[in-house]
């Protein structure tokens, strides 16, 4: 043995096999600390598995449940979007052109046969205009009826229905009756004062 140890160090030997028994001897050490060391966070990782499976089946169902609204409400804004037009796009615009030139034939028709027949010069053929809407009653006229008018009387229902069209406020006193229409005139007499209506002479 010696003798093989001179002969490796006439060689030039003897470096190399002193580094290969420190890289032997080094090499369960280093095995042992890394071990050692990442002993404490593979027991943590053991004992916590059950909360972080837990926590990562949570999630799941979480994504699960939000794809599932997600595609719930993709079916009812397509079940109550609007229908597309059918045929190609220059269809639906001959549609409406049709449409905007029959309306203008009409109140054309319409005018033509007013003037006509203002002047009795209509002939037979041109259809008779059609009547001309109710007299719409002054604001003033309807607010002297509110005024003077009892507040059980049918008349003032209605005038109170007259003036509510007048400025455009919405009303149901036609639609309930007793109780509930004592309450809808209260509402509306109160939307009416808002208006600017006096309806209590001073």
């Amino acid at each position: 043995m010696i003798g093989d140890v001179n002969q490796l160090a006439g060689k030039g030997q003897v470096g190399i096999v002193s580094f290969n028994v420190a890289t032997d001897s080094a090499l369960p050490l280093t095995l042992g600390v890394i071990a050692l060391v990442g002993m404490p966070g593979a027991i943590a990782a053991v004992i916590c598995a059950d909360d972080v499976v837990a926590q990562v089946r949570s999630r799941a169902e979480q994504v699960r449940e939000s794809w599932h609204e997600q595609r719930t409400l993709d079916r009812l804004e397509r079940a109550f979007a609007p229908a597309p037009p059918a045929g190609p796009p220059w269809v639906a615009a001959a549609r409406v052109a049709t449409d905007a030139i029959g309306s203008a034939r009409e109140s054309m028709v319409q005018f033509a046969a007013e003037r006509l027949s203002a002047v009795g010069l209509a002939p037979a053929w041109l259809p008779q205009p059609a009547p001309a809407g109710p007299t719409l009653v002054p604001f003033e006229e309807i607010v002297d009826r509110l005024r003077e008018l009892p507040r059980d009387d049918a008349g003032y229902d209605q005038a109170l229905r007259d003036a509510c069209q007048c400025l455009g406020i919405a009303e149901h006193l036609t639609e309930v009756d007793g109780l509930d229409l004592q309450i809808e005139r209260v509402r509306v007499e109160g939307a009416l004062i808002a208006a600017g209506v006096v309806l209590a002479e001073a």
